[in-house]
């Protein structure tokens, strides 16, 4: 254990007689949160109980985050995103309604997707991007994908471009999942309830989930065997983060204020042309 983390992991011990758990704010761009940020050159996902940093890895495979509106998906995705950008990745916000990242509109490496047919049309062509890349064994640069809540899982459901090819949108991005670790791209879906066509293929889809107040039919998709975790004690950002390799925690994600995340991506080292 490096002395940053040492000095990191003991400013976040609770206070005597307090109940135990993850900081109640993580900054990624001061603090703690910035500390933990800059130990891994993976985006920094939060803090856990012991105040070590829960960082986003490719090993950790695509991640579902499922939690009742007001809880913070969109401030992960959001502090994610600005983190995938910062270390050289291409980023592709899928966003029908409008919501948010206002902050990536018309950045270098950034596709914002804002339309159901743009929609349809742009997975299509990422699921024929993921399976191209599988198939010759050459994942190209990283790629990350973040799904938004509000909308655009019922686009993914109902919605048919014009012409209309087979299948719903949600199927291009299922061989979008299927094919996205050979291929170097990693999706990050935001979704208040499971889509009903993903609930028995979550485990196998999604590696990596967070959940906050899952519903019962959300932990026995999701969740790990054995009860649920209590619905009381929740708040924004604490995530119940099941791994890829089955372990669970308690995580406060990190964030960063709209306003704050350019400055942020400016201030990261940028790889060079050639890489991006």
């Amino acid at each position: 254990m490096t002395f940053l983390t040492r000095r990191h992991r003991a400013r976040t011990q609770p206070a005597p007689g307090s109940v135990p758990g993850p900081p109640v704010d993580v900054q990624l761009a001061s603090g703690a949160g910035r500390e933990a940020a800059l130990l891994s050159e993976h985006p920094l996902i939060g803090l856990d109980d012991d105040g070590a940093g829960v960082h986003l890895t490719p090993g950790d495979g695509h991640v579902i985050t499922v939690a009742p509106p007001g809880m913070g998906s969109t401030v992960l995705l959001t502090t994610l995103g600005v983190q995938a950008l910062a270390a050289g990745w291409h980023l592709d916000i899928l966003d029908v309604q409008h919501i948010a990242h206002s902050w990536a509109r018309g950045l270098e490496r950034v596709t914002y997707v804002d339309d159901p047919d743009q929609l349809h049309r742009h997975l299509m062509g990422l699921a024929h991007q993921a399976r191209n890349r599988a198939a010759s064994c050459q994942p190209g640069p990283r790629r990350l994908v973040l799904v938004e809540n509000d909308g655009t899982t019922s686009a993914l459901l109902d919605h048919q471009a014009d012409p209309r090819p087979n299948g719903v949108a949600l199927d291009a991005l299922t061989t979008v999942l299927a094919h996205g670790r050979q291929a170097g791209i990693q999706v990050v879906l935001a979704c208040r309830e499971l889509p009903g066509p993903l609930r028995h293929l979550t485990r196998d889809f999604f590696s990596t989930r967070l959940l906050i107040q899952p519903s019962e039919r959300t932990w026995i998709s999701a969740g790990r065997p054995g009860p649920r975790p209590p619905s009381d004690g929740w708040r924004p950002g604490l995530w119940h983060h099941i791994a890829a390799d089955g372990t669970q925690r308690s995580v406060q994600a990190a964030r960063i204020s709209e306003h704050d995340a350019p400055g942020f991506i400016r201030a990261a080292r940028t790889p060079k042309e050639s890489h991006r």
